[in-house]
């Protein structure tokens, strides 16, 4: 799929520019390494719609079945009670047209294991130490007609900096850096990244843990790094840090929903087809989601139970999507909330 999605905007931007209509994202060229091409879309069907369960298991499932739905060689696994590991395997999930789904550290719910069967995959990736995910857990999966293998390192920015070296590689000319301490950034860093097929590494707020620095020293073609966050969670030192290795670009943004806004606006054209929107409150619900985000070449934006933030209100309005997928329940996105939503479908806007 990827190497569709490749040949499909080849063919936009070759259409694009006998059209004569610009391909450039907005940010100027000297801001910005990479030229982002801005496919043509049509009208389509238009719908505000809830990914949602019982509980975050079930959520992160529904996700998987609305973006999956003829199945995926491979699916990841993460723990669905701590964010750490998913932070980054999300994006690799992505990046391997696979979902994530959520697990507790000793049981697998019934409702992972028909999904599990649903999808057929030919291979199962457990994210994180038997801390995250028994050992027991990983033996219960022997059953399946897949292989089962374990990413796994001494702490979480450990795991993303393995993920990043077997799925990404040593190659990446682009490189996104987030929190691996608080996850509302790296949500949002997730679905960018994975829109530009490239890995996220963790950063602690004080200083770049070893196994972070030790990826970024493996990298042979590096060329630009995002930072996405302020210096609330990821400091000026680590910036100056990063920028030992290549020319860095901090996405900047007075909070957490202003910084999703911001990252959206960075990475993704106007008229994207499809928004998924989370809880920037709360974690469990979007982890799953976004890996279907980056599936679905969509971003993630972040909202309070009650409220669409003025930021996202106003990325909405560029974007103006002809989807809206909410990640989650009423307990985490209110009603109230998903009505607000449909003001920003592209036929509501001006």
């Amino acid at each position: 799929m990827r190497l569709l999605k490749l040949a499909a905007l080849v063919a936009t931007a070759s259409l694009l520019t006998v059209l004569g209509v610009p391909t450039l994202a907005s940010a100027a060229p000297e801001e910005r390494t990479r030229v982002k091409v801005c496919p043509l879309t049509e009208n389509g069907p238009e719908s505000v719609e809830r990914l949602t369960g019982a509980d975050r298991f079930e959520v992160a499932v529904r996700a998987s079945q609305e973006v999956f739905p003829r199945g995926a060689d491979v699916v990841y696994l993460a723990s669905g009670t701590a964010f750490a590991d998913a932070l980054a395997g999300s994006g690799a999930a992505g990046y391997r047209d696979g979902p994530l789904l959520l697990v507790r550290r000793d049981a697998v719910s019934g409702s992972v294991l028909a999904e599990l069967a649903r999808l057929s995959p030919r291979e199962v990736v457990l994210l994180g130490g038997t801390a995250s995910i028994s050992a027991e857990v990983e033996a219960s999966l022997d059953y399946l007609p897949a292989t089962v293998t374990r990413v796994s390192g001494v702490d979480r920015y450990d795991v993303a900096a393995k993920l990043k070296h077997g799925v990404f590689g040593d190659s990446n000319d682009l490189l996104y850096i987030a929190s691996g301490e608080v996850f509302p950034d790296a949500l949002s860093a997730s679905a960018a990244a994975g829109d530009w097929d490239v890995p996220v590494l963790l950063s602690r707020k004080a200083g770049l843990p070893e196994s972070t620095l030790k990826a970024l020293r493996s990298e042979s073609v590096l060329e630009e790094i995002v930072v996405v966050g302020g210096t609330a969670t990821i400091s000026d030192a680590v910036v100056a840090q990063l920028a030992e290795f290549a020319p860095v670009r901090r996405i900047l943004a007075p909070d957490r929903y202003a910084v999703s806004a911001a990252t959206s606006k960075d990475t993704f054209c106007e008229l994207n087809p499809v928004v998924y929107v989370a809880s920037g409150e709360v974690f469990p619900d979007a982890l799953g989601g976004s890996a279907a985000a980056i599936e679905s070449g969509a971003p993630v934006l972040l909202v309070k139970k009650d409220v669409v933030p003025g930021s996202v209100v106003e990325e909405l309005k560029r974007l103006r999507p002809q989807q809206i997928k909410v990640l989650g329940g009423p307990n985490t996105i209110s009603d109230s909330v998903v009505l607000q939503l449909h003001d920003y479908l592209r036929s509501a806007m001006p």
